[in-house]
């Protein structure tokens, strides 16, 4: 190959393959629980806040209620999803009254993550009404998930 800018774009690209594979394996100093709870309660306005698994049947009717979603889709592998998740979990309880937070495990649950082509984890994208508002695709610290929560508020 004679063509330096060629070389060195390959070269480039290589490395930043080699990047997204170590982000995603690294380990977080976090501890994030692979088995959660499973419990299931009505709100108000006729969505289910949950936490753990959720089957298809929940996840249709949160998603579709009045108030603002917001579903985390993470892999249990992925390091900056272990990162992200004390922040998910902060914004599940101290935002309760303004947002449902929901997370997914994309890879235990493809029936639900396989309907929004997800290009990459963590990707959270919010709902409200049935409608997504918002996809954002990679690690989020607690401001900008929190900035997002308000501007669809």
């Amino acid at each position: 190959m004679k063509n330096p800018i060629l070389k060195t774009g390959m070269a480039v690209a290589a490395l930043a393959g080699v990047y997204v594979l170590y982000a995603c394996n690294q380990r977080s100093e976090e501890v994030v629980n692979d088995e959660p709870a499973q419990t299931t309660a009505a709100t108000a306005d006729n969505s289910v806040a949950h936490d753990g698994p959720i089957t298809l049947a929940e996840f249709d009717k949160t998603i579709k209620g009045k108030k603002l979603v917001m579903v985390d889709f993470y892999t249990t592998w992925c390091g900056p999803c272990k990162r992200m998740a004390p922040f998910i979990a902060r914004l599940k309880t101290e935002k309760a009254d303004s947002v449902i937070v929901l997370s997914v495990d994309a890879e235990a649950q493809p029936e639900i993550s396989g309907r929004y082509n997800l290009e990459g984890y963590p990707t959270v994208i919010c709902f409200k009404n049935g409608s997504v508002l918002a996809n954002i695709i990679g690690y989020q610290d607690y401001p900008n998930l929190l900035r997002v929560m308000r501007q669809f508020n």
